[in-house]
């Protein structure tokens, strides 16, 4: 037995504070979106591609190669182009693709000319002693990596995914399971595309990779979850779904944080260690696996608890109290000294309650309810005949 499935929070009790909680963060992050917006790269934006050339072979294999494109980022930082996207081509050819040289309103291409002299001069004092002249030899605009049509179909294709997804679990599940799947999903793109704006973090095409693996991650811990909530409704079909929904959370904890974490380890070392290329990556998949557990728990659950509980028209269950034990007052003789108001203090001991016996005991409600109710039925036939005599 793990720690969660042990206790008896009232995890679905609190249903709106999760949302509400949820909710708010959104809206912090659209509106920083609509008034700032995002930090898109060079891949949405266009730029500039600039081509070197030097005189000896560039490297001498990945790790010379690594470290090579390492001191050009570095003297791309220094001249203000930190953003550019470095490539080695042919071992003597150096690609940067910079954003456009914008110098103001005025003598733009006068500026754009310095900005690219300046850089030609530093990448000169950089590689010239090791590799030789560096040498121009192109320079050209190019448009957006990630264009119009390709944003549309991005767009297109997200849209048809959740369908399938909603289809998927509606055969699977139920419908309402369906929807707060997909509820759970774009509550965690929202987070994800707010937590960016807020931090300004460079945006390239890998920002487009790790929404689509957040989605996935999502939507299979999630799934986990619904299906532990089927096991249980099959297994005590006489509870209160919310004490089946609260129950199966607290078993499926344990899973979701020890999952969730494992992965968390190895994207923070990424983010850590992994270079300045993929920090935008990595810091998305962080916020969005983060979200993703989160919603699975707090968003996906309790919205199919509200649902069932506003289809039925029932009133959530309270959650099992502990079971208290009360030791009696010791009687007192009339010889016997008087005994002081905080010794009369009455000492109590708590049990604690499983998530599995949350569950047994909403069973054990629902069926005396039922005994209640045909006795109440009985009581109203038999006084219905004596008065008809």
């Amino acid at each position: 037995m793990d720690f969660f499935r042990r206790q008896n929070w009232d995890i679905v009790g609190k249903a709106w504070l999760w949302l509400g909680i949820s909710a708010v963060i959104i809206t912090l992050g659209m509106v920083w979106w609509a008034t700032h917006g995002l930090n898109l790269g060079i891949d949405f934006t266009g730029g500039v591609l600039l081509r070197y050339q030097v005189e000896q072979p560039l490297s001498g294999g990945r790790g010379e190669e690594a470290e090579l494109l390492r001191q050009v980022r570095d003297v791309l930082k220094r001249d203000r182009l930190g953003k550019s996207q470095l490539q080695v081509s042919g071992n003597d050819q150096l690609l940067i693709r910079v954003p456009e040289l914008k110098g103001g309103e005025a003598g733009e291409a006068d500026a754009s000319h310095r900005l690219e002299g300046k850089l030609h001069a530093d990448l000169n004092d950089l590689l010239g002693d090791k590799y030789g002249k560096v040498t121009v030899i192109g320079r050209e605009n190019v448009g957006p990596v990630v264009g119009k049509q390709l944003r549309e179909n991005a767009i297109l294709a997200l849209i048809l995914g959740c369908v399938l997804i909603l289809i998927y679990i509606s055969i699977r599940y139920e419908f309402r399971f369906a929807v707060a799947g997909i509820a759970s999903l774009v509550h965690d793109v929202l987070l994800v595309v707010g937590v960016m704006a807020l931090l300004q973090v460079e945006l390239d095409t890998s920002f487009v990779a790790a929404i689509l693996t957040v989605i996935g991650y999502s939507i299979n811990d999630t799934v986990v979850i619904f299906d532990r909530i089927r096991e249980n409704r099959r297994l005590h079909r006489g509870a209160d779904f919310s004490d089946t929904v609260n129950a199966s959370l607290l078993q499926t904890m344990s899973r979701s944080i020890n999952t969730t974490g494992t992965t968390l380890f190895t994207l923070v070392a990424l983010y850590g260690w992994g270079g300045e290329t993929i920090k935008g990556f990595a810091l998305a998949l962080i916020v969005g696996i983060s979200t993703g557990a989160y919603s699975s728990v707090f968003t996906a659950s309790p919205i199919v608890s509200l649902w069932y509980r506003r289809s039925t028209g029932r009133q959530p269950a309270r959650p099992a109290r502990p079971v208290r034990a009360v030791r009696p007052a010791v009687e007192q003789s009339e010889e016997a000294e008087p005994v002081d108001e905080e010794e009369q203090v009455e000492e109590v001991e708590e049990k604690k309650v499983s998530a599995r016996d949350t569950i047994r005991q909403a069973e054990a409600r629902a069926r005396e309810e039922k005994r209640e109710a045909r006795r109440t039925r009985r009581k109203k036939k038999s006084s219905g005949r004596s008065k008809r005599f």
